[in-house]
């Protein structure tokens, strides 16, 4: 009877079908072993996510099998975790609708839930049924699952942050480099002046500039020198200034 009633391998799209084809049997035995509606839910609910979640190792023709054995021990688990007065006492109950859509609709909100989804992709087995020789041989020695590379990536982010925050903030509040410090604080004239004596020009500059004058060489006898002659030029020119014309006995 177990054969008629399931044996595909059971995936998201059929686990509607499984349920629908399995929960009448399944309700009435484990109402038998909590003997209360709500624990009986509780453990009815929790079997149907758990072979869903071994899905992958278990075969079409294993299923209906392994749901039993994960079913009763759902069943005397929450009768244990949660006993009842000993003087307390159901009548015999059976499924009706609206159990039966609420079961199944707490489900699948919990298999599609974005929480479940991560849970399951980080417990993913390593192992797969097609796998190259090649393949076989790296994962002996180094096994790469979903929850390492999961691992990895969270240290990359710590290590980044660190790195950043260590590098940025000492010097939030100040620059790297002190832009100052690194130009001269004499004017541009003063260092044209300091850098004529190093070009092939033969300039006297004035006493007093503050560059000291080329000098000879030690064989070279010293030279007198001069003093120059300064002579006031005017800056334009002067008309010459004449006397006043004397009185004659001709002038009118």
């Amino acid at each position: 009877m177990a054969e008629e009633l399931w044996y595909e391998k059971l995936t998201r799209e059929n686990l509607k079908d499984f349920y629908m084809s399995t929960v009448d049997m399944v309700y009435s035995s484990v109402f038998g072993v909590t003997k209360e509606p709500t624990r009986c839910e509780r453990a009815i609910v929790k079997s149907y996510l758990d072979i869903y979640a071994k899905r992958a190792s278990v075969p079409g023709d294993r299923v209906i099998y392994d749901f039993g054995d994960i079913l009763l021990e759902n069943a005397k688990n929450i009768v244990a975790d949660y006993p009842l007065p000993a003087n307390l006492t159901f009548e015999e109950r059976k499924l009706d609708e609206y159990t039966r859509n609420s079961m199944i609709e707490k489900i699948l909100t919990k298999i599609d839930s974005t929480s479940y989804k991560m849970a399951e992709f980080i417990s993913t087995d390593v192992k797969k049924t097609k796998r190259t020789k090649q393949l076989n041989k790296v994962s002996s020695f180094f096994q790469v699952t979903p929850l390492l590379v999961f691992e990895v990536l969270i240290l990359m982010g710590i290590v980044w942050f660190v790195a950043f925050v260590a590098a940025t903030l000492p010097y939030r509040n100040s620059p790297l480099i002190k832009e100052r410090s690194i130009y001269e604080k004499s004017s541009i004239q003063q260092q044209y002046i300091a850098a004529l004596p190093f070009y092939p020009l033969k300039l006297r500059l004035p006493n007093g500039s503050g560059v000291p004058q080329q000098q000879g060489g030690q064989n070279q006898a010293p030279t007198e020198t001069t003093p120059e002659t300064t002579t006031e030029t005017a800056l334009a020119p002067v008309i010459g200034t004449t006397a006043e014309p004397a009185i004659s006995a001709t002038s009118g």
